[in-house]
């Protein structure tokens, strides 16, 4: 008897351990959310605002400028300036938790791809499969695909000569994104990989969170992203 109550004592002092264990880690998380979501809050009302008085005072000095020089001058201020906005806005997204679900992402990509497309007059196809559920996925692993998808992008309309991009999110068990460069004269990965970091970078991206896989066919070019 004295050994079954023994027994019993430890195994509720060990379960007490872990539910200890379990509600500290809950708890440095959350703490990690929150501290995520007021940086963000606090970069986008302090760094946010500030960049757009450097845009507001930029423009109203472009009126004002006496010469041709001066003007290229204030321009490449305004366009450094925007393009720490975006970027910014990105940092944002990442960091923010409570973007922290498959939707947000798949709701991002679509935004991203359709504006940057548009500006190059590239159509932009872009579906999901019917059953898209809501699970958590990480900041930093939503930042990396992001980014490597942006690169993707930006690859098509600078090299490739595709008029129609397609993009295909797949969520089932797992995440699948594939992009079709329709019409585009596609690159060999291995050649590419020789001379450019770019396909070096999207893997490295990739590392630990999933797989990237480059597929030249008579469309064009096929790439899939695989998420874990």
């Amino acid at each position: 008897y004295a050994y079954q109550k023994k027994k019993q004592q430890s195994e509720l002092a060990a379960k007490d351990a872990l539910l200890r264990e379990q509600t500290l880690l809950l708890e440095k998380q959350t703490a990690i959310e929150k501290e995520r979501s007021r940086i963000a809050s606090e970069m986008h009302d302090d760094l946010g605002s500030g960049l757009t008085t450097i845009k507001y005072l930029s423009d109203k000095a472009l009126t004002q400028a006496k010469d041709e020089g001066e003007k290229a001058e204030i321009k490449k201020i305004a366009q450094h300036s925007n393009n720490l906005v975006s970027n910014m806005g990105e940092i944002i997204w990442a960091m923010n938790s409570r973007f922290d679900n498959v939707d947000n992402l798949i709701g991002y990509i679509r935004r991203y791809a359709s504006e940057y497309l548009e500006q190059y007059e590239v159509e932009l196809m872009f579906t999901t499969n019917d059953t898209v559920t809501n699970p958590i996925i990480t900041g930093e692993k939503r930042r990396n695909v992001f980014l490597v998808i942006k690169e993707i992008l930006h690859n098509a309309v600078k090299y490739s000569g595709a008029k129609t991009i397609k993009i295909h999110c797949e969520i089932n068990d797992t995440i699948q994104i594939t992009i079709s460069e329709v019409g585009g004269k596609g690159f060999d990965m291995w050649e590419m990989k020789d001379k450019s970091n770019g396909i070096y970078n999207m893997e490295k991206r990739m590392e630990g969170i999933g797989n990237i896989l480059f597929n030249r066919n008579n469309e064009g070019m096929e790439i899939k992203i695989l998420l874990n």
